[in-house]
């Protein structure tokens, strides 16, 4: 899977591209905490700077942010073409990307009220594999 390179019309900075590389390299979303880890300890970028730098790439529409229930830590990563849905474990935390969307068709009753549907979120919690043994 090719990532994009550097977003036009953004201002590139030392810290903006370390922390772009880190988005495109992951096959996951992941926190701004994750990002921070991985750019290591001799990294010059602070939290507030990665904190802002995802603003301004969602802001941008370039990265998707995602909350999960119950909890309030964000998951960034680089906007898929198509929208995606994961399955949580609710013991680990571990998130498993859904190849297809299990949200097939549009509920009758939506239909009946005439509603358009502009987006939706779907999250399935369980326990992977790991946790179960």
């Amino acid at each position: 899977m090719s990532h994009p390179n550097w977003p036009k019309g953004i201002k590139k900075t030392k810290q903006r591209e370390a922390i772009w590389s880190v988005l495109t390299k992951s096959t996951k979303p992941i926190t701004a905490i994750d990002i921070a880890k991985q750019l290591g300890t001799g990294s010059t970028t602070w939290m507030s700077t990665i904190y802002r730098t995802l603003e301004m790439l969602e802001t941008k529409g370039l990265v998707t942010r995602t909350t999960l229930r119950g909890s309030d830590i964000a998951y960034y990563e680089i906007t898929p073409h198509t929208h995606r849905h994961y399955a949580v474990c609710t013991e680990c935390g571990a998130m498993i990307p859904l190849l297809h969307c299990p949200v097939v068709e549009m509920p009758q009753e939506l239909i009946d009220l005439g509603f358009t549907v502009t987006e939706h979120h779907l999250e399935i919690a369980g326990i992977c594999k790991n946790c179960k043994k």
